[in-house]
């Protein structure tokens, strides 16, 4: 358990026993068939799949609350099982907000996360659409609106604070180079303040058909202080290297005053960093002056040119500025940094060991290039060293350090400079053991001169700008929890950020919750970012790839007497696999007993409610693939139709009377990755998974996934695995990769249920989407309405007398399925002529 003086620190990741249940399936014909299936934007009251209505959130209901590790209002502990709202998703019109909530509620949907409200103007978000500086009249009247018509049916709201919101712009300040202010605002004063200005008109608000402040209504659950946000996010170090001066001051004004009250003196602190200092070793790589190049080509010997997807560049010997260098002149570069390259191999790394690259570059003009440390062989894993360089059309001498992430002995130096057609020139390149240094000569705590970030650092160096770091984030979190709860009187629970790392951990370790992200393949953008033309998705089904799952990692970030949550979820369209999204992690989260689930995103948009195809790659309420899993998932984890595993494992991260220098050396070791902080490889998480009841394999490169419940199973893989899988109990014809549900809508166990809905369906597109042949993007090519579904074929026998129905997609009867019954069981068939990926079971009476 971790607190504000712990020893130390307990993870918890669950492992245990489902239970099954007895299936029997029967061959038929091979069905690939896409058939349209339009899940209706204005529910149909008399759906028979809705959930139950629950208890409307009212102006003196209990408020959520975080006690024994676990959300409970008064009593009875909660799951929140929801969904994200983003940008103008969150400011329905009125006409549209009754429709939107009861959709949501019909689907058992008790959650919604208001997300990107800070980032635009109205109608896209909060700000007034004339200048944004301040808020919208219209958009608020509209989100009180809608979080009424939500209480009203029993969902509450996680109002996220700071995502977009660029505060530096507003209060004139120096630009940061960060989107969204992102690691700027967790110790830049002034950001600082305008977050709890923010907070304050937000929250302080009273909602006017609610009659109480947002900080006191019940129905706002959960408070979000910013997202995605810290010292140890992606590409941390870069940012934090190249700050503007303004921002640069500040946060070296910051470690120096930590570093006085830790040290006191300049003598005690170059003492403590001369620690592991190493001078620098013989240079490994050969004609780093490129002196010399291969016959008949301007190629330096020993290097490689790289020439990737049409882009092309011409090296030749010449004397800039008064230094001989190579020159690298770009004939064609498009968007992508590394399908220009020059790099050299077969060089010899020791993990752990600490080396130093050293060049000397310069530009025509002002550019970027990469360089970088890396495997000069398949998987191509960066083993240390990655930095953005910005030249200048004068020369610079660069030194960067790093430590080998593994043992390599055919390692490379890369030097990539796609992206620009700049030319550009390199000398004296060095790959050096060694070259830690302590206090440089002339840094002084006394004259604030010690810089956050040195080329190359001792051991004591980095550890202690570590721990600087991890306190000043956990000073931000806890101090604006703080500010919420206190200043405003707030009553909703608070968590700061998602978890990044040991130290991101420790960071939000007084938070009252602990929260996560998650996606599986998400775009790529070898261009520009978020570029609708140029993305790419991977067709890899998480069902193959149980060692590179997102669900393990996730489940090693929890923290022990904390609610833990994954507020970001998704396997984004058009992934072929994608309808294994929200069986996997519906089921794989319910067994581990986690307290809170959002799907990323319902919508992002204010007006675009009555869509009939897919959207976009996140937004579920048109993808039948994700949303017409929803009602399984209800079952599976809201009312936990898969029991919590049964043998907690605690496992303490450290144990010592310091626990942020440990914590600091396990996350210098493992950076973000806790399950590799807390000793296990993925495949070690998956065999430690009982595999009677939670079974994940792989055969001849195709998945199966199962998990079995009392009240579900669930099942996620390709047709001819299901039958050797199962014991024969179970066969899929078709379609090649499948996910099915069967779950009880009664809370009853499926031996004892009345009422049992069959959920099935393989791929999901729109109508005309236009694949790439490998089938990795559609490019700006997404087709149009009807969306459709690839219907399951198969035959499945459950035990008892059942009469079966297809539903169609507004939850009502659309064709009578005959149902064969001997000896008490019943043969259930799923046929693409049903149309639909529902089947909805009713026990038989004596009477029928």
């Amino acid at each position: 358990m971790m607190n504000k003086k712990p020893k130390t620190a307990k993870f918890k990741v669950r492992y245990s026993i489902l239970i099954t249940i007895m299936l029997l399936a029967c061959s038929s014909a091979a069905a690939q068939d896409f058939v349209p299936f339009v899940i209706p934007a204005r529910p149909n009251p008399d759906s028979l799949i809705a959930y139950p209505s629950s208890q409307p959130i009212k102006t003196d209901s209990n408020h959520l609350v975080a006690n024994r590790g676990h959300f409970y209002r008064g009593e009875n502990r909660v799951r929140l099982w929801g969904v994200n709202l983003s940008f103008g998703a969150n400011l329905p019109k009125h006409e549209d907000a009754p429709y939107i909530a009861a959709r949501l509620a019909a689907a058992g949907v008790n959650a919604v996360r208001c997300h990107h409200m800070d980032t635009a103007r109205f109608p896209r978000g909060l700000w007034n659409a004339k200048d944004g500086k301040t808020i919208d009249p219209e958009a608020l009247d509209r989100l009180d609106f809608f979080i009424d018509q939500l209480a009203r049916r029993g969902i509450c709201v996680n109002i996220n604070l700071h995502v977009g919101r660029v505060h530096s712009q507003f209060l004139h300040l120096p630009k940061t180079n960060r989107q969204y202010d992102k690691i700027f605002n967790i110790f830049t004063p002034a950001l600082v303040d305008a977050q709890k200005q923010y907070a304050r008109e937000l929250l302080t608000h009273v909602n006017r058909y609610r009659k109480l402040r947002y900080a006191d209504d019940p129905a706002v659950a959960i408070v979000e202080i910013t997202n995605e946000n810290s010292f140890f996010m992606w590409g941390n170090e870069q940012t934090l290297r190249t700050l503007p001066p303004y921002y640069a001051d500040i946060l070296q004004g910051k470690f120096n005053a930590w570093l006085q009250k830790r040290y006191g003196s300049d003598r005690k602190l170059r003492k403590a960093w001369s620690e592991g200092a190493e001078e620098l070793g013989k240079n490994m790589l050969v004609n780093g002056n490129f002196q010399t190049s291969e016959p008949a080509t301007s190629v330096p010997k020993n290097w490689h040119l790289e020439q990737h997807s049409g882009c092309t560049a011409s090296l030749s010997r010449t004397r800039f500025k008064d230094k001989d260098a190579l020159r690298i002149d770009i004939g064609k570069a498009d968007d992508t940094e590394w399908h220009l390259q020059l790099n050299q191999g077969d060089l010899a790394i020791k993990a752990g060991k600490y080396y130093t690259v050293i060049f000397d570059a310069a530009a025509d003009k002002s550019r970027k290039i990469g360089c970088g440390v890396g495997q000069g062989h398949s998987p191509w894993n960066n083993l240390g060293l990655s930095r953005q360089v910005t030249l200048k059309n004068e020369w610079q001498s660069f030194r960067y350090g790093f430590v080998a992430k593994a043992n390599d002995d055919n390692a490379r130096i890369s030097f990539s400079f796609g992206g620009s057609n700049i030319p550009i020139c390199l000398a004296n390149v060095q790959l050096r053991p060694g070259g830690r240094v302590g206090a440089e000569f002339g840094e002084s705590i006394k004259a604030g001169t010690v810089v956050v970030f040195a080329d190359s650092e001792s051991p004591a160096r980095k550890l202690d700008r570590m721990r600087f770091m991890a306190e000043t984030e956990k000073a931000y979190f806890d101090g604006m929890r703080n500010f919420i709860k206190n200043d405003l009187g707030c009553k909703a629970l608070v968590t700061g950020t998602i978890v990044f790392g040991p130290l991101g951990l420790y960071a939000q370790s007084d938070m009252d919750f602990i929260d996560a992200h998650a996606y599986w393949q998400h775009p790529r953008f070898p261009g520009r970012p978020w570029d609708s033309s140029n993305w790419l998705i991977d067709q890899k089904p998480m069902t193959d790839y149980p060692a590179q799952a997102t669900l393990f990692r996730l489940a090693a970030e929890r923290l022990a007497g904390k609610p833990f949550t994954v507020s970001e979820y998704n396997h984004p369209a058009p992934l072929d696999s994608q309808a294994e999204c929200v069986p996997m992690i519906a089921s794989f989260a319910a067994a581990q007993d986690w307290d809170g689930l959002w799907l990323y995103t319902y919508s992002h948009s204010s007006d675009g409610w009555y869509r009939e195809k897919l959207n976009s790659y996140f937004d579920i309420d048109t993808n039948p693939a994700k949303w017409g899993f929803m009602r399984a998932g209800t079952a599976i984890f809201r009312d936990a139709g898969i029991v919590p595993l049964n043998n907690l494992i605690h496992i303490t991260l450290v144990d010592s009377s310091d626990i942020l220098t440990s914590l600091a050396k396990l996350h210098l070791k493992h950076d973000r990755n806790m399950l590799a902080a807390i000793g296990r490889s993925p495949e070690e998480a998956r065999q430690a998974m009982p595999s009677a009841k939670l079974d994940w394999s792989v055969e001849d490169g195709k998945g199966f996934y199962a998990a079995r419940g009392q009240c579900t199973s669930v099942y996620t893989g390709y047709a001819k695995r299901f039958e050797k899988a199962t014991d024969g109990k179970i066969l899929i014809v078709g379609p090649d990769f499948v996910a099915v549900t069967i779950t009880a809508l009664d809370k009853e166990g499926l031996d004892r249920s009345e009422k049992i809905l069959i959920t099935a369906c393989g791929r999901c597109e729109n109508t005309g989407m236009n694949f790439s042949e490998d089938r990795r993007t559609v490019g700006r090519n997404w087709g149009g309405p009807p969306v459709l579904i690839e219907a399951v074929e198969g035959t499945l026998v459950l035990n008892g007398n059942w009469t079966c129905q297809a539903l169609g997609p507004d939850g009502m009867p659309k064709r009578r399925v005959a149902v064969p019954s001997e000896e008490m069981q019943s043969h259930i068939t799923l046929s693409p002529q049903y149309e639909t990926m529902w089947y909805l079971l009713t026990r038989r009476t004596k009477r029928d």
